[in-house]
């Protein structure tokens, strides 16, 4: 099989967050207060993008003071990930932090750090407040928000409060997208399941570029050496740091240093349109193709950092990807799509549960993350929250055909065994390669299953002892 695909630009449907706040009045008064149609687009553009003849995926802009928590809280996600080991772990249990993977592992590709939330069944104050705070609940895209830069430093004083304050935000965006699915299908399971469930796991998640692997085994090697010699301090990573250029980097100089170029002096280069065809990897994922099992997962459009090797530490700035993608990788309707969203949305996917619950009616979402091809430097962070069933919800199991989902592994595999091209066309070994990474989901959900035990069972067939994906 070829280690690159062409992918196919997405520009997923986009909400506005002043039309989902509609969901807040009673039926009635929003009934006769759309005059001008607003809500009837909202819940139709819900259905269009997360019913069976959608992608699973939909974004929701002008979320305020969201843009600003992004922007703090993300850069976080790497100085966490390259830092040494015990002020990390320091860091993490001061903020009641923990982690899923393994942090002392120095080739690993992804560092995680996650923290439950707990939420007050029913209200959404967080969002309440936020519209508070701009004094206007009608929120109209492209207004300051009361936007504060916020000094890097402070932010990591800040960690818990930032993860709290984004993660409840996410949570109760996705408790309204939940409400707009339940009007569209009929009942009210899936708000209702997430709000007795009354908690979430957020995740803030740093996907390693080439550079930073680099720099966290020579930061190690340093440390083991110095404490071999009790040196009273580590030396710099690099005794010529400044000189020092990856691939693929694009640097400049200004008052004699270093610096990388910013976002906004890259925005020009190699803007995507919709349809357009880019070309990603198959095999160098910084994360393999799966689906969610939870309810909802909602995440913030990704922020890019390229790094490089200053005088006296490794320093990195946002930047635009050449591309302009999300490197989410969606597979729809036997193709490849590379997912594009505006900067200050937040994407909120589907999970299989969701597909459950409403019998089929929502279609979830498989998906993977690529590395940029050609960019060592870069590295990807985001933040994610899981809305889930409460762990003794059990699942409809009779009510749902594996094959209402066109790309559900049960579906695909059926369409392999019958008369066709199956198997003699790039499409449909593309299609073989990616399905034999997913656990079909008919081994992992059986009559009477709660949710604790789908949950178990997904993940070890993932990536337990014999699991699928178990190395990756």
């Amino acid at each position: 099989m070829a280690e690159t695909v062409p992918a196919t630009a997405l520009d997923i449907d986009e909400i506005p967050f002043a039309d989902l706040l509609l969901l807040l009045l009673s039926p009635e008064a929003a009934a006769a207060g759309d005059a001008d149609g607003r809500r009837r687009r909202l819940l139709a553009t819900v259905w269009a993008a997360l019913g069976p003849g959608g992608t699973g995926l939909l974004a929701v802009s002008g979320v305020p003071r969201a843009a600003n928590l992004r922007r703090r809280l993300l850069p976080l996600a790497r100085r966490l990930a390259i830092m040494d080991h015990p002020s990390r772990a320091h860091l993490l249990k001061k903020y009641g932090l923990g982690s899923d993977v393994p942090l002392k592992k120095p080739d690993r590709s992804v560092s995680s750090f996650a923290r439950l939330l707990r939420h007050d069944s029913g209200k959404l104050h967080s969002l309440e407040s936020m519209c508070e705070a701009t004094g206007d609940t009608e929120i109209r895209p492209g207004c300051p928000d009361g936007e504060q830069k916020g000094d890097a430093d402070d932010d990591m004083e800040n960690l818990g409060d930032l993860f709290k304050e984004l993660g409840l935000c996410m949570m109760e965006l996705g408790i309204l997208v939940a409400r707009a699915c339940d009007i569209v299908i009929g009942g009210n399971q899936l708000e209702q399941s997430i709000t007795d469930s009354g908690s979430a796991k957020a995740r803030l998640i740093h996907y390693h570029s080439e550079l930073d692997n680099r720099i966290i085994k020579e930061m190690s090697s340093t440390r083991r050496k110095n404490l071999a010699n009790n040196a009273a301090a580590a030396r710099p990573v690099s005794d010529h740091m400044d000189t020092y250029q990856m691939p693929g980097s694009e640097r400049s100089k200004k008052d004699g240093m270093a610096v990388v170029k910013s976002a906004e002096e890259n925005e020009s280069q190699g803007a995507a349109v919709q349809g357009h065809v880019s070309t990603i990897s198959l095999v160098n994922l910084w994360q393999e193709w799966h689906y969610d099992y939870g309810v909802l997962t909602v995440l913030t459009a990704p922020l890019f950092l390229r790094s490089a090797l200053g005088q006296e530490c490794p320093v990195s700035e946002e930047c635009s990807v050449p591309d302009g993608h999300s490197h989410l990788q969606l597979f729809s309707k036997r193709r490849i799509f590379s997912v594009r969203c505006s900067q200050e949305s937040f994407i909120v996917q589907v999970g299989e549960a969701a597909g459950i619950l409403s019998g089929g009616k929502l279609r979830s979402t498989l998906h993977a993350v690529s590395r940029p091809l050609g960019l060592p430097n870069i590295s990807r962070e985001t933040f994610v929250v899981f809305l889930q069933p409460s762990w003794d919800k059990t699942l409809p199991f009779s009510g749902y055909s594996c094959a209402d989902e066109d790309d559900s592994s049960d579906h695909m595999e059926l369409a392999f065994r019958g008369d066709g091209p199956a198997g003699c066309c790039g499409e449909h070994i593309l299609m073989q390669e990616i399905l034999k990474k997913i656990p079909p989901l008919s081994s992992r959900l059986k009559e009477g299953m709660t949710f604790a035990e789908f949950s178990r069972q997904t993940t070890k067939q993932y990536y337990g002892g014999g699991g699928i994906q178990q190395n990756s």
